[in-house]
């Protein structure tokens, strides 16, 4: 059991630092049931920083809705998230709201 939690640990850190390459798609991570909310807001919110800095880069001139996808995402679980502690995200991730 423990060396499977620490491959899922392996996992959960990749995907938090390259989304795009563990996941196709931003609805992915939603669907990913190795994840929780925690894990996935985190992804997530790294996946849009990403997309925001590569705006208007080469590589993602064929994504044209990929930062709405992932905001989109991103927004779902942070509602979850917000619901689930009160009305409150965690601040470390950038989603507090007052």
């Amino acid at each position: 059991m423990e060396v499977l939690r620490m491959k899922n640990t392996k996992f959960i850190e990749e995907a938090k630092l390259h989304p795009s390459r563990i996941y196709n798609r931003p609805q992915d991570v939603l669907r990913d049931r190795r994840l929780n909310d925690v894990d996935r807001l985190e992804i997530l919110t790294s996946w849009e920083r990403t997309v925001r800095e590569s705006e208007g880069r080469a590589e993602t001139a064929d994504q044209p809705g990929r930062l709405g996808d992932v905001v989109q995402a991103r927004q779902e679980v942070e509602e979850r998230v917000t619901s689930s502690t009160g009305g409150r995200a965690s601040a470390a991730h950038g989603t507090s709201r007052h």
